[in-house]
């Protein structure tokens, strides 16, 4: 019998609720950040037999409204497949304009607000997941899922906030942002980082490597191979297709991986 949790919500939490979409369970609830000050709407997608009681990893996806249900659905399809444990799946809806929430630095193409959404998340968000979802509490049981911005913003969290999740799904990445900054902050970061186990996918379109995408990822990625020994690191890239067609493939590539790992 799956139950309704009873909520303790210490910040502001509304209208959760339990519904079917599509084969998995959800529930949903909103969080007024202290972080921020932006009001977050999560949606939060709940394994096979799910139970209060339960430790469940936990996937946070960025862009939460268009990336939801893609990944929702197929997590429950791999971890049937290769026959593991599914994970909660926490969508995280927009709060303030992504150009601020994912971008590290203030730029021509952003305002710089990663480190405080990544305190909502680490402050607020998790510590919801695992007091009211059974959200296991351990950094290996955490995962970051970010495409284009969002790649930028688990590439952020990676260097200056890597004992907060131990995979990183980076699809797209917005390396290029604010002249290589993130290959500047993976350099400086990297001694306090490198020693730890993680698990990192890489994932990008093949028709992307006529502008500024390609050339960063690589560097990124080389770098990730040569400096981290105890990482786990796959680089995808999806042939025939742009920033956008390749989102999904590289979604999917991305959990296979990570499925295959556990």
């Amino acid at each position: 019998m799956k139950k309704i949790l009873p909520f303790l919500i210490l910040l502001v939490v509304a209208s959760c609720k339990k519904e079917e979409l599509g084969d998995y369970l959800t529930k949903d609830f909103s969080i007024q950040s202290a972080s921020t000050g932006a009001t977050y709407h999560i949606n939060v997608a709940l394994p096979d037999h799910y139970h209060a009681s339960g430790k469940y990893a936990a996937i946070y996806v960025l862009d939460g409204e268009d990336n939801f249900d893609f990944v929702a659905g197929s997590c429950k399809k791999y971890s049937r497949d290769y026959s593991k444990s599914d994970v909660l799946v926490v969508s995280i809806g927009y709060g303030r304009n992504r150009a601020l929430d994912y971008t590290p630095t203030d730029a021509a193409e952003g305002d710089g607000g990663a480190e405080q959404f990544l305190q909502f998340i680490n402050n607020e968000l998790i510590p919801e997941m695992e007091s009211a979802f059974g959200a296991d509490t351990s950094r290996d049981s955490r995962i970051l899922l970010g495409h284009s911005f969002g790649g930028l913003c688990a590439a952020y969290a990676f260097t200056h906030h890597n004992e907060m999740f131990g995979h990183y799904m980076l699809l797209s990445p917005s390396l290029w942002y604010d002249n290589l900054v993130m290959l500047r902050y993976e350099q400086d970061k990297r001694a306090a980082n490198q020693a730890r186990p993680q698990h990192v996918f890489m994932g990008l379109g093949e028709m992307e490597n006529s502008g500024r995408m390609l050339a960063p990822y690589m560097a990124f990625y080389q770098r990730l191979q040569s400096h981290y020994p105890d990482m786990q690191a796959m680089s995808h890239l999806v042939p025939h297709l742009d920033h956008m067609g390749s989102k999904n493939p590289n979604i999917t590539e991305a959990l296979k991986f990570y499925f295959q790992q556990q």
